[in-house]
C-alpha cells in the first residue's frame, strides 16, 4: 500500500482488483479497442522495446499515454511528404461540412507546443504540469532514444497540450528536434536527433583585407632583407618530420621515487614507532580503534594475496576502514620483511588526497611529509623519503605518460630513468566515481602489469560492480569486506514536507536518544535471533526474543527476519495472539508490510491462525498509515506542482535547517549543492534570514574544488560551544572525506555534471540527479561518526528511479587531452584503437571530433603522428541583489577596456593585472569588492602561473628572469593574437538580427547557430546592429535551459586568424568551379578562363578571394595575401625552431620575421570596432568613442592607478638594424615584383591550366 500511494495511482482499487488477479506480463501496456495503436497510425510496424523497463509501476494513465514503442527509422522521401499533404487536405475536406454548424477546433502549430515549453505554467518549467512518475518515464524514454542508432521517436497522440509542451522543453534541453503534427486527437509529437548542420551561412559579403600603411612598410623592409624563398613558397619550411615528439621525456619526479632505506634503516623506523606507541596514550588508543575497524580481520588476507598476485580489488562497504588502513597494512609487512617501498595512492580530489594522508599520518604519530606525503596540483608535502604518497588520479596519468612509455616487447623496462621502476604499490581508490583519468588510467596500468612483474595494485570503492572490475584484470581476486556506520534515519521530500507541515512536534525526538546505537547483527547475533524466533513460534517461549527486543529496540532488531523462513517477531507474535507484544511492536513503528519467504505477512499470519483480535489491530495501524500516506503523498503532489524540479529550492532548505537547529541542539550540517552558483544562493539566503545571520551562533562554510585548500580544511576543525556548523558542499565531501562532527545531512540530489554531445559537438553543463551509489555514500556521510539523520529533498519513487551508477565520463566529455596522451604513450598505436580497450569506450563520433580537433590545431598529423606542438576557474563572483549584479557587470566591461574591450579574457587578464598592483599597495579588498573579484581564486590563478613558469624554465623556454619575456604583454593587438592562437580553431562571426528576430547570433565554423550569454561582456553586441560581423574566439559552446550559448569570447581581427588559419584557398572574387565543372563549354572556352584567372592571379594589384577553412571569405590584393602566406610559413618556422632548440636564438631570416609580424599585429591587430592603441591611453578620446558603443566602457581613474605603464606601438626600426637580422646584409629598397610574380603563380596552380583554386593548406605531417 505504501509503495502504491508513493507512485499516485489515481484510481487504487481498480489497480488492487487488477494486482489481484495475478502479477502482469513484463512490459505490460493496457490495449484500448477504440483507439488505433501507432502501428496503425504510422504504417510503419512497432517492435518491443527492448531498454523499456516494466510498466507495472506506473499509473494507469500514464502507463497507456507513455507506453511507447521502439523508436523507428526515418523514411522521408517527396513521395510519402506529398502523400501527407494530400491526407491533410482531404481531412479538410471532410471536416469542411461542419464547421457550418460547429466551428472546428484548429490544430496547434509548433510555435504554440514551444511557447508553453518556454514559459510553462506560472512562469514554471513546463515539466511542473507532469506528475513525477510521467516525467521520470519520459525522461528515460528520451535518453534512451538519444542512446540508441535510431533517427525518430514518435509518441502516441492521447497526450494533453501541456505534456506535449513539456516534452518540447525536454527535447530542447537535450539538443533534439521536437515537432507535432496531426489533427485533434490524432496529433502526435515526434523527436528528431539534432544533426550538425553542414551547411555555411554566406549570405554576408566579403570584408576586405588589407595591411595598414605602418604595416606595408613594415613588410617592404622586411621582404627587402629577406625576400621569400622556396621554402616559404611552397610550403616546404615545415615538411622535415621529426620521430622526437614520439620520444618526449619528462624528468622523473622524485616524489614517486622509492627510499633509499637499508634494512638497518627499515628496522630503525619500525622501532621508533614502536616506541611512540608505547610512551603516549593517545597512539595506544588509535591503535585499539584501528583494531576494532572491520577491515582490521583481512589485514593477513590482503597482504598474502598480493604476494601471490598482482592485481587485488577490495570491495569494502562504507566505514569499513579501507581508505586509511590497507596504505599502512603493505607498508607494515613489506617493513617486516625487511623491503623498502613506495606506495602511491590516487584519490578522485584533492581535498581527499591531502585529508587522507592528514588522517593516516595523525594515526602514525607522525606529520605529513615524513613517512606518509602528498603531491597534488600546486602543493605537496613529503617526497623522495616518503614510502606512501597520495595524489590524484591526474598527477598519477602525468607519471605514466611522462615516463615515455612504450609498452611493446622492445622497450627495457629496467631503464634507469624509468618512474615505475621506483613504484612497487599503486592503490586507486573510489574507482566507482569512474572519471576519464582513472579508467585511462586503469587501462595503461592493465597494460603495464606484464611488463613489470614487480608491481601490485590494488583497486578499491564502497560501491562498485566487483565482477565486472574483476573481469576487465582477468579475474582478479576480490575481497568483500563489510562495512561499519552508525544508524542513519532517513527522510524523503515527503516526509520533510510533513515535518515542516507540523510546527510544534520535535521530530528528532524519537532519534537523538538513539545516538550511541551502533550496528548488533553480528552472525553471532543473527543466530540469537533464529533460536529465539524458533523456540517463540514452536515452543510458545516468548521471553529470549522479548529480552533481545526489548534490550536493543533497534529497527534491525524488531523487523529482523529469520535467515532460512523469513519470518519476523511480529509475525510469531501475530500467530499466537500475543496482542500485549504486537501493540508494543507496533508503537516501535514495526514494518507490517514486511513478507516471509511464503509471501505471508502478519495480517495473514494473524488471519491464518483465527487471531481475529490481533488481526483488527494490525488491520487498524495498516488503514492508519495509509490514511497518513496519502496525505503526505498529496501535499507532495501540491509541493512539485509550484516548483521547478530543475532548481534548488533555497526556500526549502532554509526552513529545513530552521528546523533541525530548533529540534536538536548540537551536530554540523552537510548539505549537498549541484554547484557553485547554488552554493551562493544558499549562503546569501542564510545571510539574508534573521535567524541565521548571527555569527555567533552559527557557522556557515564552503565546500567546492575552486577553493583553496587551506580554506577547505576549515571545515573539519569543530567550532566553539554553542556555534551550530553548516556546510555547503557539491560532490566533493561524498567520498574520502569525513567530518567527523557531521550529524545532519541534507541531499539536494543533485550534481553538477558536463556532458559532450558528439553529434552537435556541444558540451553541456547541467544539474543532473544523482546515482543510487551517490545517494548512499551521502547518505553515510551523516553516520560516520556517530548516528545521523539524513534529509534527501526527492520523493521515493524518484529514489526508486535513480540509476545504479553515474555514466563514466569517458563517455561523455570531450577527450582530445585523453587522445593526445595516447600517442604520448606509444607513438605506433591508433588513437580508436587503443581507446576501444578501456572499460567503457567512448562511442566512435567522439573519437573522431577530438582526432579532427587536434589536427587543426596542428597536434596530430593527417595519419595521426604526434607534432612537436602537441582548468580555469571564472574569478568573477555573481551577486544577487540586482544592483549589484549589475554594477559587477560594468566592471567586467571596463576591466576589459583596458585591453581594448570586447574580451571575456582580457578582462580576467586585467582584473589579474590590477590585482596584484592591488595587492602590493595593500588594497586588495577595496579593489576586489569594487570588482566582485574573488581574491582566493586570484591566488590560484598566481600560484598557477608560477608553476607554469618554473616548468618553462626547466625545459628550457625561458629565463629565469622573465622580464624581458613580456615586452609586448600590454599591446591589445598582441594580446588578441595570443587569444587566437590559444582558442582556434573555435572561431565564430556575429551575424545581424534577421528578421522578426530581436538578437545576433554567432555562427560557428561547423555551420551552427549559437547565442551569447548573458554573463559574457560581449552580451551587448547581441541587440547591436552597427557592429558589422566581427570575428570571436570562444572556449565552448554549451547547451543550457535557454539554448546553446558561448559564455567566454573575445573579438577579434581578421589578420591574426590569417596567420594561424589552417587552410586558405585563394581564387578570383566571386569564383564557383563547381559551375565552371558542370557547364558545358568546350575545351577552348575551359583554356581561355584559364588563362584569364592566371592573369588576374599574377598580378599583385588585382583582387581576389580568400576563404579561410573553407567558410570566412575575404577580399584582398594578390601581393597581400602571398605576403601573409609567406609570414605564415615562416610564424610556423620559428615555432618548430622554438620547439626543438628552446635555447637557442632564431636564425636572423626568423628573428625579422617575428620582429616584423609583432609590428603588423600591433598595427593591425585590433578588431576595427576596438579602440587604437593611442585612444587608449588618452582618457578623453576614450569617453568619446565610448558613446553610442553598447559593451564598451572607458576605465576610470580608480582603475587605471593599477594599470601598467602605457605602452606604445612597437617602434619599427630598420631590419638591418634589428637584433635578428644581418648589418651586413643589403638589398634593395623594394622587393622584387617578379619573386611575387613567381609566388602567385606557384599558389594558384597545381598544373598548367588548372582552374580550380589554389589552398594554402599546412602540411599536418610536420610541426604545425
Amino acid at each position: 500500500m505504501a509503495c502504491l500511494g508513493c507512485l499516485g495511482l489515481a484510481n487504487l482499487e481498480a489497480w488492487n482488483a487488477r494486482v489481484a488477479r495475478g502479477p502482469l506480463p513484463h512490459g505490460y501496456t493496457p490495449a484500448n479497442p477504440h483507439r488505433p495503436t501507432m502501428a496503425h497510425l504510422s504504417g510503419v510496424p512497432v517492435r518491443p522495446n527492448s531498454l523499456r523497463p516494466p510498466l507495472a509501476g506506473l499509473p494507469a494513465s500514464t502507463r497507456s499515454r507513455f507506453s511507447l514503442g521502439a523508436p523507428r527509422q526515418r523514411r522521408v522521401t517527396e513521395a510519402t511528404a506529398a502523400g501527407a499533404k494530400h491526407r491533410r487536405s482531404c481531412q479538410t475536406a471532410r471536416a469542411a461540412p461542419k464547421e457550418a454548424a460547429q466551428p472546428q477546433r484548429q490544430p496547434r502549430g509548433d510555435d504554440e507546443d514551444d511557447r508553453m515549453g518556454r514559459k510553462g505554467r506560472k512562469g514554471k518549467s513546463a515539466a511542473a504540469s507532469m506528475n513525477e512518475a510521467t516525467l521520470v518515464r519520459v525522461n528515460k524514454v528520451l535518453e534512451d532514444f538519444r542512446a540508441s542508432d535510431a533517427e525518430v521517436y514518435t509518441f502516441e497522440p492521447d497526450i494533453s497540450k501541456e505534456e506535449r509542451a513539456a516534452i518540447h522543453e525536454m527535447c530542447r534541453k537535450m539538443g533534439m528536434k521536437s515537432k507535432s503534427s496531426g489533427f485533434g486527437t490524432q496529433r502526435r509529437l515526434s523527436v528528431y536527433k539534432n544533426k550538425r548542420n553542414q551547411g555555411l551561412d554566406m549570405e554576408e559579403g566579403p570584408t576586405h583585407l588589407g595591411f595598414s600603411e605602418e604595416s606595408r612598410h613594415v613588410l617592404q623592409d622586411l621582404f627587402t632583407h629577406y625576400p621569400p624563398d622556396d621554402a616559404d613558397l611552397n610550403g616546404d619550411a615545415n615538411r622535415n618530420s621529426s620521430d622526437k615528439a614520439a620520444n618526449i621525456k619528462w624528468k622523473t619526479d622524485s616524489a614517486f621515487c622509492k627510499p633509499a632505506m637499508s634494512k638497518h634503516d627499515i628496522t630503525k623506523k619500525v622501532e621508533m614507532f614502536s616506541t611512540k606507541i608505547n610512551g603516549s596514550p593517545q597512539l595506544r588508543k588509535i591503535m585499539e580503534d584501528r583494531s576494532k575497524l572491520p577491515i582490521s580481520s583481512f589485514k593477513d588476507v590482503i597482504t598474502s594475496t598480493l604476494d601471490d598476485h598482482q592485481v587485488v580489488l577490495i570491495s569494502g562497504e562504507t566505514g569499513c576502514g579501507k581508505t586509511t588502513q590497507v596504505p599502512q597494512y603493505i607498508l607494515d609487512h613489506m617493513w617486516g620483511k625487511g623491503e623498502s617501498c613506495k606506495i602511491i595512492c590516487t584519490q578522485p580530489r584533492r581535498i581527499s588526497a591531502i585529508s587522507v594522508a592528514e588522517r593516516i599520518s595523525a594515526e602514525r604519530g607522525e606529520a605529513v611529509g615524513d613517512t606518509v606525503g602528498y603531491k597534488i596540483r600546486l602543493e605537496s608535502k613529503g617526497g623522495k623519503n616518503s614510502s606512501v604518497m597520495f595524489c590524484t588520479n591526474g598527477v598519477l596519468l602525468r607519471v605514466l605518460i611522462g615516463r615515455g612509455t612504450n609498452t611493446s616487447k622492445t622497450r627495457n623496462p629496467k631503464s634507469l630513468d624509468d618512474a615505475i621502476m621506483g613504484i612497487s604499490h599503486i592503490i586507486v581508490d573510489e574507482i566507482h566515481e569512474r572519471d576519464r583519468f582513472s579508467d585511462f588510467m586503469l587501462t595503461i596500468l592493465r597494460d603495464l602489469l606484464p611488463v613489470y612483474p614487480h608491481l601490485r595494485l590494488v583497486l578499491m570503492s564502497a560501491t562498485i560492480d566487483a565482477v565486472r572490475f574483476s573481469q576487465y584484470f582477468n579475474g582478479c581476486s576480490v575481497i568483500q569486506v563489510p562495512g561499519f556506520t552508525y544508524p542513519v534515519k532517513t527522510y524523503y521530500l515527503e516526509d520533510v514536507l510533513s515535518i515542516l507541515q507540523s510546527v510544534g512536534d520535535n521530530h528528532l525526538s524519537t532519534t537523538t536518544s538513539d545516538k550511541k546505537q551502533r550496528s548488533v547483527l553480528t552472525e553471532d547475533f543473527k543466530s540469537s535471533m533464529d533460536e529465539s524466533i524458533n523456540l517463540a513460534l514452536v515452543n510458545e517461549e516468548f521471553d529470549p526474543l522479548l529480552e533481545l527486543i526489548s534490550a536493543e529496540q533497534n529497527p534491525e532488531i524488531y523487523n529482523y527476519q529469520h535467515s532460512e523462513t523469513g519470518v519476523t517477531p511480529l509475525m510469531v507474535f501475530a500467530a499466537k495472539g500475543q496482542l500485549g507484544d504486537v501493540c508494543m511492536l507496533l508503537s516501535f513503528g514495526v514494518d507490517c508490510s514486511a513478507q516471509d519467504h511464503d509471501g505471508k505477512s502478519a495480517l495473514d499470519w494473524a488471519q491464518q491462525e483465527k487471531q481475529q483480535e490481533v488481526y483488527e489491530v494490525i488491520m487498524k495501524h495498516v488503514e492508519c498509515s495509509s490514511a497518513k500516506l496519502t496525505e503526505d503523498n498529496e501535499l507532495l503532489n501540491k509541493y512539485l506542482a509550484t516548483i521547478n524540479p530543475e532548481h534548488i529550492d533555497t526556500m526549502l532548505i532554509e526552513r529545513l535547517l530552521g528546523k533541525i537547529c530548533v529540534d536538536s541542539d548540537e551536530g554540523a550540517i552537510l548539505v549537498f549543492l549541484p554547484g557553485w552558483e547554488d552554493i551562493n544562493q544558499t549562503r546569501e539566503k542564510l545571510r539574508a534570514s534573521p535567524f541565521f545571520r548571527d555569527s555567533s551562533r552559527f557557522l556557515v562554510l564552503s565546500l567546492h574544488s575552486m577553493i583553496p585548500s587551506s580554506e577547505q580544511k576549515k571545515v573539519f576543525k569543530r567550532p566553539p560551544a554553542g556555534v551550530r556548523k553548516i556546510i555547503l558542499s557539491t560532490n566533493i565531501a561524498e567520498t574520502a572525506v569525513t567530518i567527523d562532527d557531521v550529524v545532519f545531512v541534507i541531499d539536494s540530489g543533485r550534481m553538477k555534471e558536463k556532458s559532450y554531445d558528439p553529434y552537435n559537438n556541444v558540451s553541456t553543463l547541467h544539474a543532473s540527479w544523482v546515482s543510487k551509489a551517490s545517494a548512499r555514500q551521502r547518505e553515510g556521510r551523516a553516520g560516520r561518526c556517530q548516528a545521523g539523520v539524513c534529509y534527501h529533498l526527492y520523493s521515493r519513487f524518484r529514489a526508486a528511479s535513480l540509476p545504479d551508477y553515474q555514466i563514466p565520463e569517458i563517455k561523455r566529455m570531450p577527450i582530445e587531452e585523453l587522445c593526445l596522451q595516447v600517442k604520448l604513450l606509444d607513438s605506433n598505436c591508433r588513437i580508436a584503437d587503443f581507446l576501444k580497450k578501456t572499460l567503457d569506450p567512448p562511442i566512435p563520433e567522439s573519437v573522431r571530433n577530438a582526432i579532427t580537433v587536434l589536427q587543426d590545431l596542428g597536434a596530430l598529423t593527417q595519419d595521426e603522428q604526434l607534432t612537436e606542438l602537441a582548468d580555469y576557474r571564472d574569478p568573477f563572483l555573481l551577486p544577487m541583489a540586482p544592483d549589484e549584479r549589475k554594477n559587477a557587470t560594468a566592471g567586467k566591461v571596463e576591466l576589459a577596456s583596458l585591453y581594448g574591450g570586447f574580451s571575456d579574457q582580457l578582462a580576467v587578464v586585467a582584473a589579474f593585472d590590477c590585482w596584484r598592483r592591488a595587492k602590493d599597495r595593500g588594497q586588495e579588498s577595496q579593489f576586489c569588492t569594487k570588482y566582485f573579484i574573488s581574491s582566493s581564486i586570484m591566488q590560484m590563478l598566481a600560484n598557477m602561473r608560477k608553476q607554469l613558469q618554473s616548468e618553462l624554465y626547466q625545459r628550457g623556454f625561458v629565463p629565469a628572469d622573465t622580464s624581458a619575456c613580456s615586452l609586448n604583454s600590454n599591446d591589445p593587438g598582441i594580446m588578441r593574437a595570443v587569444l587566437m592562437a590559444g582558442a582556434y580553431p573555435m572561431v565564430g562571426r556575429l551575424l545581424p538580427p534577421r528578421k522578426n528576430v530581436k538578437k545576433t547570433i554567432v555562427e560557428t565554423a561547423s555551420g551552427g547557430k549559437v547565442r551569447l550569454h548573458p554573463h559574457s561582456c560581449n552580451f551587448n553586441l547581441s541587440f547591436s546592429k552597427s557592429s558589422g560581423n566581427p570575428l570571436l574566439v570562444y572556449d565552448e559552446v554549451t547547451r543550457g535551459d535557454g539554448g546553446m550559448h558561448i559564455k567566454k569570447c573575445s573579438v577579434v581581427g581578421s589578420c591574426p586568424l590569417l596567420l594561424l588559419a589552417s587552410e586558405m584557398v585563394v581564387a578570383p572574387p566571386d569564383d564557383d568551379s563547381d559551375e565552371e565543372e558542370d557547364s558545358s563549354e568546350d575545351e577552348a572556352g575551359k583554356s581561355t578562363l584559364a588563362q584569364h584567372r592566371k592573369e588576374i592571379m599574377s598580378s599583385p594589384d588585382n583582387t581576389v578571394s580568400v576563404v579561410v577553412d573553407r567558410w570566412l571569405r575575404f577580399d584582398a590584393s594578390a601581393l597581400d595575401v602571398a605576403q601573409f602566406y609567406c609570414l605564415r610559413e615562416r610564424l610556423a618556422s620559428s615555432i618548430l625552431f622554438k620547439v626543438k632548440h628552446p635555447q637557442d636564438v632564431l636564425p636572423p631570416a626568423l628573428g625579422a620575421s617575428m620582429y616584423a609580424i609583432a609590428c603588423i599585429l600591433s598595427y593591425d591587430g585590433l578588431p576595427d570596432m576596438c579602440p587604437s592603441n593611442d585612444l587608449l591611453q588618452n582618457p578623453v578620446e576614450a569617453r568619446r568613442f565610448s558613446l553610442g558603443k553598447r559593451g564598451y566602457i572607458p576605465p576610470g581613474g580608480y582603475l587605471r592607478s593599477f594599470a601598467d605603464r602605457p605602452h606604445h606601438a612597437p617602434h619599427f626600426q630598420n631590419l638591418a638594424n634589428h637584433p635578428g637580422g644581418d648589418p651586413a646584409y643589403t638589398q634593395p629598397s623594394r622587393a622584387p615584383v617578379g619573386r611575387f610574380d613567381q609566388s602567385q603563380r606557384s599558389f594558384r596552380n597545381s598544373g598548367p591550366g588548372s582552374s580550380k583554386p589554389r589552398s594554402f593548406k599546412r602540411q599536418r605531417n610536420t610541426a604545425l
